[in-house]
């Protein structure tokens, strides 16, 4: 394991985030919360918040709004530096309107032709995985273009060149593919995989596992042998299997203010703590920390310190710190 601080490269899409305020649909709104959103970007921000060395690697259009993208991330301590920067093609947009049961949450995402889903898969600098102790990607990745899936499986395959960790989180979107697409795309690209990260109903409905949670992680484990499978649970907290031992670790009780990126959260905790240290206990308890805190705060990008995380771990079941 490393003692220095752990290292990740992450790639993968980030967005600018349009929010409604107060709960009004997108037709009513007369203005609109403007932030980022990208699974990876929110990944690699959670794990520099942490205290890990975190690089984003992605490809951008190379005006205002590819600048105010990577800015963002950047002022996480993120190191954005390799980006691609092009003068073509367009930086992708989501719209989101916050529901109250009955009425759901909904997501618009505009990002057709972006610049990162016509990436040459050969123009990213895959050569710093050998500086970097994770490669992290995501299914939503794979999903964005024939580009990407291929840009994915070079930077799989450079890692395991270097003997870089692949730490891979299935994150299914329908508006993206079908269960099916998903599963042709990605089964051949999880037998790669390290670090296996999957929610119980992408297991479910995309990798097609079934039964009790622990038939459905060791069933994972034995078809993909990864070094650690993660099964996360929602309101039921989260699971892994390493060397045919079962780990679990239990939610914590939480308002919910903003759920998107809490799943990233849970990976930025899971794997900073399973690189910085090799236990899985400790990578599981942060993670759901992690994914706790971040329900808790409005937008996707992680704002936290690791003493605050620290602090909710040791007094979870009191409301006031004085």
């Amino acid at each position: 394991m490393s003692e220095k601080a752990p290292s990740v490269v992450a790639f993968g899409e980030t967005m600018i985030r349009f929010s409604t305020k107060n709960f009004e649909r997108i037709e009513q709104a007369k203005e609109l919360a403007i932030g980022i959103g990208g699974t990876e970007s929110n990944f690699a921000i959670a794990f520099a918040r942490l205290g890990g060395r975190a690089t984003w690697i992605s490809k951008l259009t190379n005006n205002p709004l590819g600048r105010f993208v990577a800015n963002k991330i950047r002022e996480h301590g993120v190191d954005v530096s390799h980006v691609i920067w092009t003068d073509d093609y367009r930086v992708g947009l989501y719209f989101i309107e916050f529901g109250k049961k009955p009425r759901p949450t909904q997501v618009i995402y505009d990002r057709k032709n972006s610049a990162i889903a016509n990436i040459d898969p050969y123009e990213v600098n895959w050569e710093i995985l050998k500086d970097y102790d994770a490669f992290h990607t995501t299914g939503i990745t794979v999903a964005l273009s024939e580009n990407c899936k291929k840009a994915v499986e070079v930077g799989i395959s450079k890692a395991k060149e270097f003997g870089t960790k692949v730490s891979f989180d299935v994150n299914y979107r329908s508006k993206l593919w079908s269960p099916e697409e998903a599963f042709r795309a990605l089964d051949p690209i999880l037998g790669k995989v390290d670090i296996l990260l999957v929610t119980k109903d992408d297991a479910r409905n995309v990798l097609k596992v079934s039964g009790s949670y622990e038939e459905m992680i060791m069933e994972l484990g034995e078809r993909y042998n990864p070094e650690v499978v993660v099964l996360t649970l929602g309101s039921e907290g989260a699971m892994a299997l390493k060397d045919g031992k079962i780990y679990r670790a239990e939610p914590y009780e939480l308002e919910v203010v903003d759920r998107i990126g809490a799943g990233d959260a849970f990976d930025a905790g899971f794997v900073y703590e399973y690189l910085r240290t090799g236990d899985v206990e400790k990578a599981l308890n942060l993670g759901v920390a992690m994914a706790a805190y971040a329900h808790t705060i409005p937008g996707d990008v992680m704002f936290m310190t690791r003493e605050e995380i620290e602090t909710i771990m040791r007094q979870r079941h009191h409301d006031v710190v004085r």
